[in-house]
């Protein structure tokens, strides 16, 4: 297993925001496994900060389109059953909560 936490986890299976989590990757298909609030400080476990994203595939931040645009559209395209998978956002504003033009996905 892969870990990783960040300030912001948004699983776009259940278009949910969580706060302070740390996530388990599967080592060899970085399939998503599981999640738990980070409480502590916990060894193995790779602070990435800003928000990460679980989807199914890598969605696309489009030029102009609100977080919350973004959580609506990926949300909608889940069928359900499909492995996640963890893409790290560089470049988020934590504070307005919303892309910026330096945004970008990166797959964990």
């Amino acid at each position: 297993m892969i870990y990783y936490a960040s300030h912001y986890l948004w699983h776009a299976g259940q278009n949910r925001l969580f706060r302070m989590q740390r996530i388990g990757l599967e080592a060899s298909s970085h399939h998503f496994v599981s999640m738990e609030p980070l409480e502590e400080e916990v060894r193995q476990t790779q602070w990435l900060g800003g928000l990460v994203v679980l989807a199914p595939c890598q969605p696309e931040v489009r030029e102009g389109e609100s977080f919350p645009h973004f959580c609506l559209r990926v949300s909608q395209s889940v069928t359900g059953g499909e492995p996640l998978y963890a893409f790290h956002v560089m470049g988020f504003d934590l504070q307005a909560m919303d892309f910026t033009s330096r945004s970008r996905l990166v797959r964990l």
